[in-house]
């Protein structure tokens, strides 16, 4: 049914802008295919998309609240701490970190170093891992 269609001729498109299926005129044609249509609703020009079932269409993701966040970096907080090597020992930027250093900062509390990084490591604490400076090479 494509095939019959020409420039000027109207037929159902879905409509990004809108984000339903409508009306459209067809605007220019590739051979015998339809390659672009404009919107008779909201007047935009895009390429034809044919009819789209609408339950189909992606709904944007929910965000993980900051709550559940900071949960589950605290119960694998608390797994790293058991698994953690060598002894506390406090926070010095000028200090050489390995993975699995169980390190105690004045701000943020106890943490574990998760990765190792040029001049700086990926250190774990209660509410979330952050990059902190270091002597590493």
């Amino acid at each position: 049914m494509q095939a019959t269609k020409s420039a000027g001729s109207s037929i159902d498109s879905y409509c990004g802008k809108c984000k339903l299926n409508l009306d459209h005129t067809v605007m220019t044609m590739d051979g015998e295919t339809i390659s672009k249509v404009r919107c008779k609703t909201c007047g935009s020009m895009h390429k034809f998309r044919g009819v789209v079932d609408t339950s189909k269409v992606r709904k944007p993701r929910t965000k993980t609240s900051a709550a559940e966040e900071a949960a589950t970096a605290e119960i694998v907080w608390e797994a790293g701490l058991t698994k953690a090597k060598g002894k506390e020992r406090e926070y010095d930027m000028a200090a050489k970190y390995s993975v699995g250093d169980v390190v105690n900062h004045a701000t943020f509390g106890k943490g574990i170093v998760v990765k190792i990084h040029v001049n700086k490591c990926d250190m774990l604490f209660k509410d979330k891992e952050r990059l902190m400076a270091s002597a590493n090479l």
